[in-house]
C-alpha cells in the first residue's frame, strides 16, 4: 500500500511512460496477460510499501486514462521538448519535481518496460539506499550466461574471448532506480560513486523493448508470478 512504510523518509515513485517507441511501437499500452504493460508497473507500485506518491509522467492519451482508471490521476503531462526519442529521463524527472513540488528524500524511476519487478524489489531497493546512505541504487540482475561465454569478434571474423574475472558481470535491467533527488539532479544520472547494485534474478528484472522481448516477457510471466504448473529455477545458464 502506498504510504504505509513511512521509515525511509517521503519517497516519491515516477512511472516515465512516452508515447513514441521505435522498436516496439505502442508498447506501454500492449497487452500482456490481460492487461497493459503500463498497469503491472502500476499494480507494483500499489504493493510497495515504501512509496508515499506515484505520478505517471506522460504525452500518451492512452497511458494518461489507464492510471487515471487506476486511481493514479492525474498524470503529468510531459511538454513538448519531453515527448520525443531523444528525450532524457533525468529532465522528465526533474519537470516531475518541479511541478509536484514540496520535499522528497527518494525519487524512484519506475519504468512500465520492466512489467515483472514486484513491489518487494522497489521495497527492497528504497530500504537499501536508506539504511547503507549511498547516494542511488539500481536494478541489476546476473548476465544470462556465465562470462566464459562472452567474447569479441575481430574484422576478419576471429571470435576472441573475454578475459575471465574474479567475479561474475551483472548488467543494469532498468527495473528500478533509486536516487537522492539532489544528488541525481547534480550527477544527471543514477550512475556514479557509491551507486549500489539491488540484485534481482533475471526473469523479474527482464526489460521489454522489442517484439522479441515481449515473446519472452510473455513466456516468464506466469513462472514470475506463480500461475505457471512448476516453478522456474532460473532464466540463467
Amino acid at each position: 500500500m502506498i504510504g504505509q512504510e513511512a521509515s525511509v523518509g517521503r519517497v516519491l515513485g515516477i512511472v516515465p511512460a512516452r508515447a513514441g517507441s521505435q522498436g516496439l511501437p505502442g508498447k506501454n499500452t500492449r497487452m500482456l496477460a490481460g492487461r497493459p504493460m503500463v498497469a503491472w508497473t502500476l499494480e507494483a507500485c500499489r504493493q510497495a510499501t515504501v512509496l508515499d506518491q506515484v505520478v505517471v509522467s506522460t504525452d500518451d492519451e492512452a497511458v494518461a486514462e489507464i492510471a487515471a482508471d487506476m486511481g493514479f490521476a492525474p498524470p503529468f503531462r510531459r511538454p513538448d521538448h519531453l515527448s520525443g526519442p531523444d528525450a532524457s529521463v533525468i529532465d522528465a524527472i526533474e519537470h516531475a519535481l518541479t511541478t509536484l513540488g514540496g520535499r522528497w528524500d527518494y525519487v524512484v524511476l519506475l519504468q512500465p518496460t520492466s512489467p515483472l519487478r514486484l513491489g518487494s524489489d522497489i521495497d527492497g531497493a528504497v530500504r537499501l539506499c536508506h539504511e547503507t546512505g549511498a547516494p542511488s541504487v539500481i536494478g541489476v540482475s546476473p548476465v544470462l550466461k556465465p562470462q566464459t561465454f562472452y567474447g569479441r569478434m575481430t574484422p576478419d571474423g576471429t571470435f576472441r574471448p573475454n578475459v575471465p574475472e574474479p567475479d561474475e558481470p551483472v548488467v543494469i535491467n532498468g527495473a528500478v532506480y533509486v536516487g537522492r533527488p539532489e544528488v541525481l539532479l547534480e550527477r544527471r544520472g543514477f550512475q556514479g560513486e557509491g551507486a549500489l547494485g539491488w540484485v534481482m534474478p533475471p526473469e523479474r528484472g527482464w526489460d521489454v523493448d522489442t517484439a522479441f522481448d515481449f515473446m519472452i516477457c510473455e513466456a516468464l510471466w506466469p513462472h514470475v508470478r506463480g500461475e505457471a504448473a512448476a516453478p522456474l529455477d532460473s532464466v540463467r545458464r
